[in-house]
């Protein structure tokens, strides 16, 4: 943990202000101007005993704030605790501190400090800062730093830490309408073909003893037997549509064959945006996705429904690494009984 002091313009200002009344004060002595030196000077004194005071063993973090999302807003949150026992900590800004990496945080965006108005002796506040990428990937963040040049704004104390911390910015996802998704799946059903589980409309899957909740229009009436236990009609819930996602980097962004003065990176950026957005909008329309990268090192995610299932396709798809070596593997594998299979291309990637 880094201190300092650091004076802002006004205080410039007022220092410049302080010396040449001091200056007057020497040449022509009058008690006035002695009287007035003196309080300028005591002022910036004051000033800096309780900025420095109160930021003085303070402790601060930033919390963890998760995945973001190429454009929407990714909130930073910091937490603050005072460290003195008598003096609070007034008019608090805190800002993340840039740096030279590739995957530093102002490569993503510029955020605005988070501002905290009042931290009492011994007590902890929090603070929000906002940021939008424009980017994904991986963002790296490190140093943090917090002001306070409370009270009059002329010489302000600084507090500089250092915690290293990664997050992941996921692609951006554009939605697909019904009529797109129908395209995807022409050819292969309407998806209301028989599962492994069970529900109350579908295929005849057996009979069962009755159960208290049971519907009265599941009973299988035609086989009960008076005196005996009623039978319930079992079926078959329909199993929801399949898709396979195949995204094909094999090829590097230098070998891309283009029109000309159309950006490589941004072609492949847009074929991630794509299969992001296939993947979402399938798995909000009650469908099981799976994504394969071919070319980069990025797992395989298996087919499978539901919200955990797109933020595993939507990381995967966020960690890859257009920079690194690309790998020559085949278009190769079953995708299984019913499942449909799309291969996003760099030259066919129109989102």
């Amino acid at each position: 943990m880094k201190y300092r002091y650091r004076m802002n313009m006004a205080g410039l200002v007022y220092l410049a202000i302080t010396l040449l009344v001091g200056v007057a004060a020497t040449v022509r002595p009058n008690n006035i101007l002695v009287w007035v030196f003196g309080l300028l000077l005591s002022l910036i004194l004051v000033s800096g005993i309780i900025s420095g005071t109160s930021l003085f063993r303070m402790t601060m973090r930033r919390l963890d704030p998760g995945h973001g999302r190429v454009g929407r807003p990714l909130v930073v949150r910091y937490q603050v605790r005072g460290g003195s026992r008598l003096i609070p900590l007034f008019d608090l800004s805190v800002s993340e501190v840039s740096g030279s990496s590739a995957r530093d945080w102002s490569r993503f965006s510029r955020p605005n400090p988070a501002w905290i108005m009042h931290v009492g002796p011994s007590e902890t506040a929090h603070g929000e800062s906002v940021l939008v990428p424009d980017r994904r990937g991986r963002m790296r963040l490190d140093r943090i730093v917090a002001s306070s040049s409370f009270p009059f704004g002329l010489l302000g104390k600084v507090v500089e830490i250092s915690q290293p911390m990664e997050t992941l910015v996921h692609p951006d996802t554009v939605p697909l309408s019904a009529a797109a998704l129908d395209r995807l799946f022409e050819g292969f059903g309407d998806g209301d073909r028989s599962g492994r589980r069970t529900g109350p409309v579908g295929e005849y899957a057996g009979l069962r003893e009755y159960r208290f909740g049971d519907s009265i229009r599941s009973v299988a009436w035609k086989r009960w037997v008076p005196g005996e236990e009623p039978l319930v009609v079992q079926r078959a819930s329909p199993s929801p549509r399949r898709l396979r996602l195949v995204l094909d980097l094999r090829r590097p962004t230098s070998e891309l064959r283009l029109p000309e003065g159309e950006d490589r990176r941004a072609r492949e950026e847009r074929a991630i945006t794509l299969a992001a957005s296939i993947a979402e909008s399938v798995i909000l329309a009650g469908g099981e996705v799976g994504l394969l990268p071919v070319g980069p090192a990025a797992p395989e995610v298996r087919a499978h429904a539901g919200r955990r299932q797109l933020d595993r396709i939507l990381t995967v798809l966020a960690g890859i690494d257009l920079d690194e070596d690309r790998a020559s593997t085949p278009l190769v594998g079953n995708p299984g009984h019913g499942c449909v299979t799309v291969v996003v291309q760099i030259g066919r990637a129109h989102v």
